[in-house]
């Protein structure tokens, strides 16, 4: 799942064109044939791909060494100090890994023995060494330990040799300078040492391994390096490094194309599954240019970046916006101040402007504030680049600073488009999960997928019913009513709310949410709009009232809205109205409607289906309007329903409501329950109900009722009795 952060082995695997650079520096190595020994250094920032420069370079050395004479190929022998625990003995382990190097079968019988005569060399290094070096005390025992008992020859060597060091090493330069090949030595990661290890390599380098025909190759970044040898050179590491290393060679910088070609190549890995209709190419241009291109400066940035991404984003690449997830990614690599800043700060950079702040007043002046603070602890971008970039991602802070408005409409679009700065979808690029009760977008697009059967689509809705997720479904689907669903799935999707939608809690009613009811008539007029004619509205809602079974109220509630259109129940003259062929049907069509439904309101009413409906007062008066063959059919009915004490309750409770109000010094809205004597006494007569409501209000009869029933009666009896207005 991951790239790790290791270097390239091939050259085919180069992605930023620094295969010509390794095989002219491969060259020059090849190309040395003095018998004095030689370091190279290769600079480079740390992660800059030094070592994968060292690889593409040792893989041409090979191929060249294909075509020489067995006793002509050069010896490589790569020595890494970071793989070594015990790091106190970096120049032991090095004679070691260097002696066992040359020991191999197949580069002869000379190479052996220059490595059984360096086992002899390292006896040398005893507490009473003539080096001043204090870590060669400790290096004396360890070599003894590591060389002892290695064979009869070096115990030969060693015995010849153990009171000379002198002799010693002029016989490993006469047999190193006797030797037709090079010895090429790499020693990479220098600069992941620590200080004290890094001046133990140049020492190394300096004084015990100046043998003939060997070619030091070392990496590392300059800088570290050089603060790192100042101690031993009273300041002056640059001075040391230029007296150990004779030919230096900068790595030459990654250009910003080629890291961004290896950029996008890997990007492009990680939303190969992304649909294209997901993918915004002119959004992704101007927020990748406007911020994003500005943090990659290194080939461990890019694999640092991805691999924080390939984490993350494989946990709600269904429920976000790739383009905004791939730059708020960018902002928790880069710039983690500012990214805490906006991941603690949803209220400013989520949503719209309210437009109590476009006069300049104290409110968006502590916005601006706010944003000031928060945008300032960006440490790679200068504060006009953040705020170029965040107003991308961020309309709001575009808003804020500017004079760009966004109006309340561009919310269904970023919630649609699963934007990071919808306030519902915010958290989910912070928490990578999705909140309980939300239902991600690949669910959402899943669920319209089954409309093309009604029955499998109804299914669905009321198993997202008893997940408690109905009303949220709802919600969402708003979004993708105008074009996003299949026109051929119109028609079902009309049939089945109308069928079931009286079956889902009527959710919470109040200032910014009118309640379930009115997110379905929404639904039924952003798909009935589609249609092109009012004779495939028409049919689509005939079809859909007489298909209905489970619920009445939606079937009311649509066709009282298509009656306003034409101006019934409302008392606006003909020329306030829109005009008759922009109505959803036209008169003749909503004559029709009505009629199919009161066929099922009075369906309901026989099979005693309306007597405890929440919303009987509504369908009551929709009833005694549309029926214009029985016009008392739905008074009748109240009669038969309020010979029973539980029925008059029934019938109380459906004309009483909640309403809201907030005094000066309350937090929170107060709800009181309000009834209208007036509207009952357009089905009966109040003052012959009264002294049954009494006698229920002292019966047990009032404590088995239900909480709405029981305020109902009480308020009841407080507006008669005048305590309350009507």
């Amino acid at each position: 799942m991951f790239k790790p952060d290791r270097p390239i082995e091939v050259t085919k695997d180069d992605l930023l064109d620094r295969a010509k650079f390794s095989r002219s520096f491969g060259q020059a190595i090849l190309a040395y044939n003095e018998k004095d020994s030689i370091v190279t250094a290769l600079y480079g920032d740390w992660g800059s791909g030094k070592s994968s420069a060292i690889n593409m370079t040792l893989e041409y050395i090979e191929e060249q060494a294909m075509g020489k004479e067995k006793d002509e190929k050069p010896i490589v022998v790569k020595f890494n100090p970071w793989n070594y625990s015990d790091q106190s003995h970096l120049i032991a382990l090095f004679f070691k890994e260097l002696s066992f190097a040359l020991r191999r079968e197949d580069y002869g019988e000379e190479a052996k023995e220059v490595g059984e005569k360096l086992e002899a060399y390292s006896n040398f290094f005893t507490p009473l060494a003539l080096i001043p070096d204090p870590t060669v005390t400790a290096l004396s025992v360890v070599m003894q330990k590591l060389f002892g008992g290695l064979g009869k020859a070096s115990k030969a060597w060693g015995a010849a040799y153990s009171n000379d060091l002198d002799a010693t090493r002029k016989e490993l330069n006469k047999l190193l300078g006797e030797q037709k090949r090079k010895i090429v030595i790499i020693i990479d990661d220098i600069d992941r040492l620590n200080n004290d290890e890094i001046r133990k390599i140049f020492q190394l380098v300096k004084i015990l391994g100046d043998f003939p025909n060997t070619i030091y190759v070392l990496a590392f970044d300059r800088g570290v390096v050089i603060k790192a040898l100042a101690k031993v050179q009273e300041g002056r590491g640059d001075d040391y490094l230029e007296k150990i290393v004779q030919f230096p060679i900068e790595l030459p910088p990654i250009s910003k194309s080629d890291l961004e070609k290896l950029l996008f190549s890997l990007l492009d890995k990680l939303i190969k599954e992304i649909p294209e209709e997901k993918w915004d190419q002119t959004y992704w241009g101007n927020i990748y240019h406007s911020g994003i291109r500005h943090h990659f400066k290194t080939i461990r940035d890019v694999t640092r970046y991805i691999n924080t991404l390939k984490f993350s984003f494989e946990m709600v690449r269904d429920d976000v916006n790739p383009v905004d997830f791939i730059a708020i990614t960018t902002l928790q690599v880069f710039e983690p101040a500012l990214y805490s800043g906006i991941r603690d700060n949803k209220d400013i950079f989520t949503g719209v402007l309210n437009d109590r702040y476009g006069s300049g007043d104290a409110e968006k002046k502590q916005s601006v504030m706010r944003c000031d603070e928060i945008l300032g602890r960006a440490k790679q971008l200068q504060k006009e680049e953040i705020k170029g970039f965040l107003g991308r991602l961020f309309p709001k802070v575009e808003s804020i600073y500017g004079n760009m408005g966004y109006g309340h409409e561009w919310m269904t679009t970023w919630r649609r488009e699963s934007r990071i700065c919808h306030p519902e979808l915010f958290d989910i690029y912070f928490m990578l999960a999705l909140p309980p009760g939300e239902i991600s977008k690949n669910e959402i697009t899943s669920i319209l997928d089954l409309a093309s059967d009604a029955e499998m689509f109804s299914v669905a809705l009321i198993k997202l019913k008893e997940d408690g997720r109905i009303i949220r479904y709802l919600e969402l689907l708003e979004d993708y009513t105008c074009e996003h669903i299949k026109k051929e799935n119109i028609q079902n999707i009309i049939v089945v709310l109308m069928d079931i939608g009286g079956l889902f809690p009527e959710g919470k009613v109040g200032m910014f949410d009118f309640g379930t009811p009115m997110k379905i008539l929404r639904i039924f007029r952003q798909l009935s709009l589609r249609l092109d004619t009012q004779e495939e509205r028409f049919r689509a809602f005939k079809e859909a009232i007489e298909k209905a079974e489970k619920s009445i109220y939606p079937i009311v509630n649509k066709v009282g809205v298509l009656g306003q259109e034409h101006g019934r129940m409302t008392s606006k003259e003909e020329e306030q109205l829109a005009p008759v062929e922009e109505r959803e049907v036209n008169t003749e069509q909503l004559d029709d409607l009505e009629v199919l439904a009161v066929v099922k309101i009075r369906k309901w009413a026989e099979q005693g289906k309306l007597d405890s409906h929440q919303n009987l007062a509504s369908i009551l008066y929709s009833w005694e309007r549309w029926d214009k063959e029985n016009s008392e059919a739905s008074k009748k009915f109240v009669l038969n329903l309020i010979t029973s004490d539980e029925g008059l309750i029934s019938f109380v409770a459906a004309f009483a409501s909640q309403s809201t109000s907030q005094t000066m010094g309350d937090h929170v809205l107060r709800k009181e329950w309000r009834i209208s004597l007036k509207s009952l006494g357009d089905f009966i007569s109040v003052k012959e109900i009264e002294p049954r409501i009494r006698k229920i209000y002292d019966s047990s009869i009032f404590s088995d009722s239900t909480s709405k029933q029981q305020s109902a009666i009480q308020i009841f009896l407080d507006t008669f009795d005048g305590k309350v207005e009507d």
